[in-house]
């Protein structure tokens, strides 16, 4: 990492345009070098070496730079140039690692005819040291990437995104839907293994560890839907089993619903179960119809599921592949949080229940810690509004 570098003294410090006042009452001959520099409380020797300075050319800073620009590597354009090659290969999910990006500024270089210290030579890589002060300069930062698939790199573009808009204004168009009967409905998986987070330990020590209550956990579907008004209904639990207990539910939020598959996720016998479960909540008529707004999970658009959609006033608009991270509302600024709070409580229940390992059975009142401090009216109603739905707004995001 670059070293910080402490300044030791007030050299350079003055104003350029103090610096500029003082020389020109000199050069017009209205007060001596000494007076000049005393009223301004400028050094003589600093005050003569300003107008020599200046006498040969331009000066553009006060401070003394012939140290500074003996050191540059690269030009001002120069450097433009490679930032702004650095941040297109981020936007294009495809930025460098480390060494690659000092390797690439060295390779700049060279093929610049560009002279460079030793020590770039010796490694065929630009310095720390360097690297770090055109982090800064150019306002750029080292950031950890989410893992993001092709499909999902290359799916989110304008013509995709102009086409859901086009699709969700017909819609709305038609029906006139009010932000309460504006849903979405998204799954989200639930393990009974906490994922560690950071701690607190002995600076330089190699492996650092974190109870957990197993090595593998289990997986359980929640099922989440939340309006553009804010309001959420009570989630339902999808637990990996044959056959659904009643004490799967010990402790869920209350009015949550329970169903099991052999694996714990959504298919298309539990998808019309939630249906059933919406409209009950709901209350959808065809005096009063509702828009849902879903990702195309197989599941969701199978015949059962649309038809009795259609029977019972639902309107199902579905988001385009690959673009739920984006576009999907619980996606964006409820499943974060909701992840975070479930964590802490699995964590919390480990200490609190010493040699114990999390269970399905503990499932449900764990997430009920959560879905109150996450499932909130500001994150919904955020979530709706950033992503263009209600408000309506096409042009939310950029090209």
């Amino acid at each position: 990492m670059p070293r910080n570098y402490t300044r030791k003294t007030t050299w350079g410090q003055t104003p350029l345009a103090e610096m500029e006042s003082a020389a020109a009452e000199f050069m017009q001959g209205k007060k001596s070098l000494r007076k000049a520099g005393r009223d301004r409380n400028i050094d003589k020797t600093t005050l003569e070496r300003f107008i020599k300075k200046k006498g040969k050319g331009e000066v553009k800073s006060v401070a003394w730079g012939a140290v500074t620009e003996a050191k540059r590597i690269f030009t001002d354009d120069m450097e433009e140039e490679l930032a702004k090659h650095l941040k297109q290969l981020a936007d294009q999910f495809h930025g460098l690692a480390p060494v690659k990006r000092h390797e690439l500024a060295f390779e700049y270089a060279e093929r610049n005819n560009i002279p460079v210290p030793a020590n770039w030579t010796e490694k065929q890589c630009a310095g720390i040291e360097w690297f770090g002060r055109f982090l800064a300069r150019h306002h750029l930062s080292v950031r950890t990437p989410e893992a993001t698939s092709l499909g999902r790199a290359t799916a989110f573009n304008k013509t995709t995104v102009g086409e859901f808009f086009k699709n969700l204004a017909v819609v709305m168009d038609r029906h006139t839907f009010p932000p309460h009967m504006i849903y979405n409905v998204d799954e989200t998986g639930v393990f009974t293994v906490q994922k560690p987070r950071q701690v607190v330990t002995e600076k330089g020590k190699k492996q650092v560890g974190s109870i957990t209550s197993a090595e593998r956990g289990e997986l359980v579907t929640v099922v989440c839907a939340v309006n553009a008004a804010g309001n959420a209904i009570p989630p339902m639990f999808v637990f990996p089993r044959v056959r659904f207990k009643d004490d799967f539910m010990i402790g869920a939020p209350p009015g949550a619903k329970g169903a099991s598959t052999r694996t714990g996720g959504m298919n298309e016998d539990t998808w019309p179960e939630f249906l059933d479960y919406l409209i009950q909540h709901t209350q959808c008529t065809p005096d009063r119809p509702m828009l849902l707004i879903l990702d195309n999970l197989k599941a969701h658009i199978s015949l059962k599921a649309v038809e009795k959609a259609k029977s019972n006033s639902i309107v199902m608009l579905t988001l385009p592949p690959h673009t739920s991270h984006r576009m999907q509302p619980l996606d964006v600024t409820v499943y974060g949080p909701f992840k975070t709070l479930y964590n802490r409580a699995l964590d919390g229940w480990m200490r609190s229940n010493p040699g114990k390992t999390v269970s399905i059975y503990q499932i449900a009142g764990l997430v009920n810690e959560a879905f109150l401090s996450a499932v909130t009216p500001w994150n919904i109603t955020s979530g709706f509004k950033s992503i263009g739905i209600f408000p309506y707004n096409r042009d939310i995001f950029p090209e």
